[in-house]
């Protein structure tokens, strides 16, 4: 199968699919068109949607929305993503469009482009929806789907663009952008997508050849590995953090005791020493008590010697 004639069959498809799809950034002109997109990137269509209403209830006009401050601006648009940047272009944009085209939207690339903080992708989808004008922008939904269906390498969204429009009619290059947007959320994610059961992957992906299995086999290898080795790392660190809070544990122990010891001893040295206090002052008092026995025994004996002598003068 030709890339073109696979591009025919994907493009059945996404009719039968998407028959009329919509412009999922709520606008009312080619003013308000360019503003949505603008503030899109890196943000959800919903959340985009949900902000505008009042950005565009103050300043529906690049006249209005020039006289607006920064300030203003970034408070109305906060919740998206870089608010402050965009909101200093979309004051900028406003000012320009007054300036340099008597407040209306250009309708070429490189006018478009001159603008701040419009790229490529965006003018082309400002002229594709709000003009008319034949474009294929490319997002991150188109660029990855592209490669996936083998419609083009994925070297760089300026060469799947580049190829997308060679495989796919010019009329409906407007239609295709939308549809492939859509199918790509719904049917095609970038993560967790098994291409068996997907409409086109399931037929359309390009079959994997020996090397790409191999580099494919060798990332897993790698990747398993780096996760063994995470996991390894991690039970080091816990056993080691288990010892270390162990050997905490022990040397507080072993500090506890020796505080207890600490503690013990003085009260023990204490006692001990009330102890041979007490024993000192009996011993002391046995010792008065035997003396003054000794000297009461001498004095008895004195007195009977005294006496015996004094009888014996009287018997003379």
């Amino acid at each position: 199968m030709t890339p073109a004639e696979k591009a025919a069959r994907i493009g059945e498809q996404l009719d039968a699919l998407y028959p009329k799809p919509p412009i999922p950034l709520d606008h009312t002109d080619p003013f308000t068109l360019l503003i949505a997109v603008m503030l899109s990137a890196q943000t959800t269509d919903k959340k985009v949607n949900q902000v505008t209403p009042a950005l565009f209830s103050e300043g529906p006009t690049p006249a209005a929305m020039a006289a607006l401050s920064v300030e203003r601006i970034l408070t109305l648009i906060k919740e998206v993503g870089l608010a402050p940047t965009k909101a200093k272009n979309v004051k900028r944009t406003a000012e320009l469009l007054v300036e340099r085209h008597a407040g209306e939207v250009p309708q070429t690339l490189d006018e478009l482009e001159a603008l701040p903080g419009v790229g490529h992708k965006t003018a082309q989808v400002v002229m594709a929806q709000a003009f008319e004008i034949p474009a294929f922008p490319v997002d991150t939904h188109i660029h990855r789907l592209a490669e996936r269906w083998g419609l083009s390498s994925g070297k760089n969204v300026e060469t799947t663009e580049k190829d997308l429009k060679a495989v796919f009619p010019e009329d409906t290059w407007i239609r295709r952008h939308l549809q492939i947007i859509y199918f790509g959320r719904e049917h095609c994610p970038a993560q967790r997508h098994d291409p068996q059961v997907c409409p086109i992957c399931s037929w359309a992906a390009p079959p994997k050849d020996d090397s790409e299995s191999e580099t494919t086999a060798s990332k897993d290898v790698k990747t398993s590995k780096n996760a063994k080795d995470a996991k390894d790392a991690k039970t080091s660190k816990n056993a080691k953090a288990s010892k270390d809070t162990k050997a905490s544990k022990g040397t507080k122990t072993s500090k506890d005791a020796s505080a207890t010891k600490a503690s013990k001893d003085p009260k023990a040295s204490k006692d001990a020493s009330a102890t041979k206090a007490s024993k000192d002052a009996k011993a002391s008092k046995d010792a008065k008590a035997s003396k003054d026995a000794k000297a009461s025994k001498d004095a008895s004996t004195t007195k009977a010697s005294k006496a015996a002598k004094a009888e014996k003068g009287r018997a003379s």
